[in-house]
């Protein structure tokens, strides 16, 4: 209850009144009683209500209370804080919060609590034209100015005060009107007019301290008393007549004295002292009660005391002035200043604020005494009645009247007792409930007295069934340090405050969110003497929010609450640095220190105490420096080792130290990851941006750094790795919430970190062994979160985890939704782009169309409403390895813990779950790859096998069918199923096709060398006509592309590294020389498929344009911008479509073009196909035609045959024009015919040679010019060619003949131009 007081001596209370209901209609009808009750509403004569307002509700919850404000009222910010809100806080306030605060706190009104503050903005504006100025001027002039920017902040007043402008070389700085600059700004800057009172209007610089013209007029008021000790009582009245007679204010010094008053005047006394007041002053009511009243007192107030204050207070108090002091919460003013300076609100004979600033220097005091209200329960042997829930009742009011009774008399006896009475009655025989308050609070005293309490109750009234219990809700905070780093130690401390002793307690219970916290793990819970201290480990941005503590003694409990606000709990620098590295020793050698951290922290490099100077990295959207360090001597054999510290300036607890080892021997590794190193060193390489953890390789034999450990881990999911270790039931939709998002969030880099997917599969294997009941939120949460991870993107991933041995992340994932699958709850069905999941129920037969992929049919089983759970995984494919029950886990398999790589996953994988036994489900797939035919297995996921490694098993299950591409399995059983089909290349090839790869391209790099040297040796003598020197220039390019292709391909082979053949190493291709290989090998097979296109077009332009002339520099000009500018656009097309994204090249196994992300790959695979589909449509032109134009002589009857002429044109052209590469698609349609194997490796591995055969050694002239054997020509400038076809090159209509095999081609000659250069030209009559 509280009062507010009027010098008239009428008094107001605000009473606040707490109703205890069981129901919300009980509180409704109160409610309307209330709204409908006229107001004021007289009780007495001297007494009225004048308002009556609902201003708090309280209400049980699930978790404990909520109390809710009504309108008009709300709960103050550190109520908010300390509860905890249930609705958002905004402007300070809330309307909810979670708990019901001890001593009967309420809602307060809304204005009470949004105080008016005024703030005093600085805006500094940057405008080039003076008018602008001007006319900002006059517009504050001009209009008034008060103007909201939101719903509590008002603007009220804008005045320019300081303008800068240049003058000359130097600045200038004016204040406007009723501005000024301080005389410390005009003696430090320089007064560029005149100082007046030690100011000035201007200043001739910018001030360096950010500061501006102050206003020109500030008065400060001080109140000084000063003591005259004087014998002779008569000097009193004339200076009382001189101090009348003066003229206020006095100016001394810019000081104005404004008024002089005498106000106490002490005397002695035969007894002592007597102190009198002048007029207009007053002793205070505590000066008149403690040295005693010498006249009348008046409202608490005297004009003459008996003494002089020992307090040093030797004089009386003015009764007003010009300011407000008001006291903040828990303090007040005592009454003697509330009346002397007047108070702005009265309380309890205190107020909170008065209107003057006190002369004796006295500041607010605390309100009261500190009151414990112990809360006590206990239990009567009684019948309860709905009578004891009715306050007003007799029965009611009798028991309550005697319990009352011996409350006070059994507790009256503790130190600092205030009272105590009964609450409450419930049922359970009858709960009472009831209050004792003390100021002071001793556990064991108060254990004594509750036995005495129960013994009298006992006694007196009815039995006590049990003890009697205590309970102290506390209003002192837990003890919370300021700021925790997340991965460090949060230190929670729950103690009493003073005057509250529990003394030695028993146990203490901790709980975070309303779930109690058990010790272990993260969690660490100390209990000595009567505190409890809670630490919490490896502290992460989850860990904030509301504790509680209770300590316990027998039946007596003290609880205390906190809240970790977020900003307790901050974000820990993550330094990211190599920390150890190898360098090879060169004098003079400037070897880069590079560290990295988040923002905004701030990093130096220190060699041991000894800092270094380091420049920031601009070009890098990071935080890092770099360090240059000087390689001084390389002298003696051995190695040195020097540390270096990358430390952060704040907190500078935080540090990682660097490595570097100087060597002098010559290094075998070498990269721009890793450095160099000698065979077994080891080096490091930060994680990526926004990662923790370590990359670590090894120098390998070989010349290669091969990654031992990675374990760098997106920090957002190691946080939640984190949290999981503590996971409970309760908390589980909340956090698969979280992780949903953060995985959505960070898709990208979990994508391509293993060890993010690793944490991943284990934080769903912990949600899954906690959960007992998983609903269609939590399993959606879930299934969006699996759907990241097996995406086509992290198809490289998994390759590496299934490659680790003693990973098992794939198993453990699919462990993890069967386990969760069996825990659902309800019907209903989940959609992901790669996921179905459907839970529904049946009666004896099951037929389900999954997604159009799989067909599940379970025939009759005599079953009724069974539950069905199905969970079709598009793409486990590429997450589940390939190995089965017969597959070699011994030490003595050095393959990978992966797969028997003879097989594949040819189908979705189909997780089944149902609630009793199945004898007959059948299973059709459709194949993923319809070209693998060979040994289907209907296999489930067997998770046992291999010592709970786990593989695909077929017992129980067999294959029924394949037909059209749809496989049909049929078990005997329910888990996860899918089909395993042969790979694409048989196993029984492999072997033979690398010979026939390895030994064919070998003869091919050698014959195209052959073939360029011959061709070089011959080119003056075979190229005198058009035709002939164009062909040629064909069959060098085409060689000369083919070679350096083949080059290409052996540079990139040997930059890649393959998982398979490596497991464990690091598999990611450096970016900069694998796309440099690429680029080269794209352009140069595209150069040799489009010189390929040339020759056949050359062929098709002399067979169908029999006597069209064209000249060599237009053909050579057509052949080269074919033949190289368009491989050289698609080339770089390619590369800037692609690269920007990191999209140009794979990212593991192999360099050459990308597939899975951006299909790159179709920038070769397009034009090669079209150059092959053009060239066959040229052959099959050049066929008819000869067809069309008969085979020659009849005496050559061998020849004659159509299909000797048809096979002879193919064996030539085939290889030139490049159709053998045709055989691709064959392997593509049918991957698993044996002969189209053999024959696309043999003739495209030796096509080299067959350019050499068919394209130069086949050629007559050629091999005549070898033989030095060169058939005469005639000479002249009329000479012509000679009609005989069997020295004649291969080319126009002696191309034709030479398939057709005929030696004798009748030709038409054209004479040679004498101004030509070259001889004549020869055209086919065929």
């Amino acid at each position: 209850m509280s009062g507010y007081a009027v010098l008239t001596g009428q008094w107001k209370y605000s009473i606040d009144v707490v109703v205890n209901v069981s129901d919300a209609q009980t509180f409704e009808l109160i409610r309307s009683s209330l709204n409908a009750t006229d107001l004021p509403a007289q009780i007495d004569n001297q007494t009225e209500i004048s308002d009556i307002s609902t201003t708090t509700v309280c209400s049980s919850t699930d978790s404990g209370f909520q109390c809710r404000c009504e309108e008009q009222f709300a709960w103050p910010y550190s109520t908010c804080v300390t509860y905890g809100a249930c609705e958002r806080t905004w402007s300070t306030i809330c309307k909810c919060i979670n708990a019901i605060p001890p001593g009967n706190q309420s809602c307060q009104p809304i204005p009470a609590l949004l105080t008016q503050v005024e703030y005093d903005v600085e805006v500094e504006l940057n405008v080039t034209d003076v008018a602008t100025v001007d006319y900002l001027r006059s517009l504050l002039k001009n209009n008034s100015f008060s103007f909201a920017l939101g719903p509590i902040v008002n603007v009220t007043n804008i005045d320019i005060n300081t303008v800068c402008y240049l003058n000359g070389s130097n600045s200038q700085c004016k204040c406007e009107d009723q501005y000024v600059w301080s005389s410390t700004d005009c003696a430090t800057n320089g007064a560029c007019d005149e100082i007046t009172n030690d100011t000035c209007s201007c200043i001739n610089s910018i001030p360096s301290n950010g500061q501006y013209c102050q206003p020109k007029t500030v008065v400060y008021t001080y109140l000084i008393s000063v003591e005259l000790n004087i014998s002779d009582v008569g000097l009193i009245n004339p200076l009382r007549t001189i101090l009348s007679n003066i003229s206020y204010p006095i100016s001394i010094n810019h000081m104005l004295i404004s008024d002089v008053n005498i106000s106490t005047v002490c005397s002695p006394r035969s007894s002592g002292y007597q102190c009198r007041c002048e007029d207009q002053y007053r002793w205070s009511c505590d000066h008149c009660f403690m040295y005693g009243s010498c006249d009348n007192i008046t409202s608490n107030t005297c004009g003459c005391i008996n003494a002089i204050p020992a307090d040093g207070q030797h004089f009386c108090s003015p009764s007003s002035s010009g300011y407000k002091c008001r006291c903040e919460d828990q303090y007040g003013w005592s009454c003697d200043q509330c009346f002397i300076y007047g108070s702005c609100d009265i309380t309890s004979n205190t107020c909170g604020c008065i209107n003057a600033i006190p002369a004796d220097g006295k500041h607010c005091q605390p309100l009261t005494e500190t009151v414990f209200k112990i809360e006590m329960s206990m239990r009567l042997d009684m019948v309860y009645t709905s009578e004891l829930s009715d306050t007003s009742s007799t029965v009611y009011k009798d028991l309550k009247s005697k319990i009352d009774k011996v409350i006070v008399e059994q507790f009256k006896g503790i130190p600092g007792y205030r009272g105590g009475f009964v609450t409450v009655f419930s049922k359970g025989s009858i709960i009472t409930k009831f209050v004792v308050q003390t100021t002071q609070v001793d556990f064991d005293q108060i254990l004594v007295e509750n036995q005495n309490f129960r013994k009298a109750i006992n006694s007196g009234i009815a039995p006590v069934i049990g003890a009697v219990s205590a309970f102290y809700q506390s209003s002192t905070s837990i003890s919370i340090p300021e700021l925790t780093y997340t991965g460090a130690s949060l230190s929670l401390k729950c103690e009493p405050p003073e005057s509250f002793s529990v003394g030695l307690i028993s146990s203490s219970r901790w709980t975070f969110n309303g779930r109690e916290i058990k010790h272990g793990g993260r969690f660490n819970i100390i209990t000595t003497n009567s505190m409890s201290m809670l630490e919490v480990k490896d502290v992460i941005p989850g860990d904030s929010g509301p504790y509680s503590c209770t300590l316990s003694k027998n039946d007596l409990e003290f609880q205390q609450k906190g809240f970790v606000t977020e900003s307790k709990i901050k974000e820990a620098p993550v330094v990211r640095l190599k920390s150890e590295f190898h360098v090879k020793c060169l004098t003079g050698k400037i070897q880069p220190l590079k560290c990295c951290v988040q923002r905004p922290y701030k990093i130096k490099w220190f060699q041991g105490k000894d800092p270094l100077s380091s420049v920031p990295i601009t070009d890098e959207d990071t935080n890092c420096i770099k360090h240059d360090y000087k390689l001084e001597s390389c002298r003696g054999s051995g190695e040195d080792q020097v540390i270096f510290t990358c430390r952060v300036e704040n907190p500078s607890s935080y540090e990682m130290k660097s490595t570097m080892t100087i060597f002098k021997e010559n290094f075998r590794c070498n990269d721009a990851q890793y450095g160099t190193g000698r065979v077994g060193d080891r080096s490091s390489n930060e994680c990526d941006k926004g990662q923790v953890g370590k990359r670590l390789a090894e120098c390998q034999e070989t010349g290669e750094w091969k990654l031992v450990v990675d374990t760098c881990i997106v920090i957002a999911i190691n946080q939640l790795l984190t949290e999981s270790q503590t996971l409970v039931v309760e908390g589980v939709t909340t956090f698969v919430g979280n992780l949903s998002k953060a995985v959505q969030k960070e898709r990208q880099d979990i994508e391509n970190s293993t060890a993010t997917i690793s944490a991943i599969v284990d934080i769903l294997n912990t949600v899954a062994n906690v959960s007992t009941t998983v609903d269609e939120t939590i399993m959606q949460n879930i299934l969006e979160t699996v759907d990241v991870i097996i995406g086509e993107e992290s198809r490289e991933s998994w390759v590496i985890l299934n490659a680790n041995e003693t990973s098992n992340s794939s198993s453990t994932l699919l462990g993890s939704l069967e386990s969760l699958s069996s825990d659902l709850d309800g019907e209903f069905s989940v959609r992901t782009p790669r996921i179905l999941l459907n839970r529904t129920t049946f009666d004896d037969t099951f037929m389900a169309d999954l997604n159009s992929s799989i067909v599940l049919n379970i025939t009759k089983n005599s079953m009724s409403n069974v539950f069905i759970t199905t969970i079709l995984l598009s793409t486990l494919n590429i997450v589940m390895p390939t190995r089965n029950s017969t597959f070699n886990v011994s030490p003595f398999n050095t393959t990978s813990n992966e797969t028997a790589s003879d097989n594949a996953i040819n189908a979705a994988v189909l997780l089944v779950k149902i609630n009793a036994k199945v004898q007959n489900v059948f299973l059709s797939y459709d194949k993923l790859n319809s070209s693998l035919t060979m040994n289907p297995q209907c296999v489930f996921w067997n998770f046992t096998l291999f010592d709970n490694i786990g593989a695909w098993d077929d017992e129980g299950c067999k294959f029924v069918s394949d037909i059209n591409n749809i496989v049909t399995c049929s078990c005997n059983h329910l888990t996860s199923f899918s089909i395993l089909m042969a790979t694409d290349i048989p196993p029984s090839l492999r072997e033979a096709l690398d010979i026939i790869t390895y030994v064919g391209v070998g003869i091919s790099l050698a014959s195209l060398v052959i073939c360029l040297v011959i061709e070089g040796y011959v080119w003056k003598a075979i190229t005198r006509n058009s035709t002939a020197f164009m062909r040629h220039v064909s069959i060098v390019n085409t060689a000369l592309s083919l070679l350096i292709a083949d080059i290409c391909f052996i540079i990139g082979a040997s930059i890649a590294n393959n998982p398979l053949e490596n497991p464990g190493g690091d598999y990611e291709l450096p970016l900069g020389p694998c796309s440099t290989a690429t680029f080269f090998m794209h352009f140069f097979y595209l150069a040799l498929f489009f010189w390929m296109l040339v020759s056949g077009l050359l062929l098709f332009y002399r067979t169908v344009m029999v006597f069209s002339y064209m000249s060599k520099s237009i053909m050579l000009a057509f052949g080269f911008c074919l033949g190289y500018g368009c491989p050289l656009i698609i080339a770089v097309i390619t590369v800037a479509v692609t690269a920007p994204g990191n999209g140009y090249i794979r990212k593991s196994e192999a360099c050459w073009l990308n597939w899975f992300e951006t299909k790159a790959l179709l920038a070769m695979v397009i034009p090669a196909l079209t150059i092959v589909f053009i060239n066959i449509l040229i052959v099959i032109v050049v066929l008819y035609k000869m067809l069309k134009r008969g085979v020659g002589d009849a005496g050559q009857s061998d020849e004659k045959h159509t299909l000797v002429v048809i096979t002879r044109c193919l064996v030539i052209l085939t290889p030139l024009f490049g159709l053998t590469w045709g055989l691709g698609v064959g392997t593509m349609v049918s991957s698993t015919n044996k002969a189209i194997h053999i024959a696309f490796a043999f003739f495209n591995s030796l096509q080299g040679f067959f350019i050499l055969l068919f394209g130069v050694l086949l050629d007559s002239k050629t091999r005549s010019l070898l033989g030095r054997k060169s058939p005469r020509t005639s000479t002249g400038s009329n000479s012509t060619r000679s009609t005989g076809a069997g020295n004649s090159s291969l080319s126009g209509s002696n191309f034709i003949g030479r398939l057709l095999g005929r030696r004798y081609v009748y030709h038409v000659s054209q004479a040679t131009n004498p101004n030509s250069s070259g001889a004549t030209e020869s055209f086919s009559n065929i």
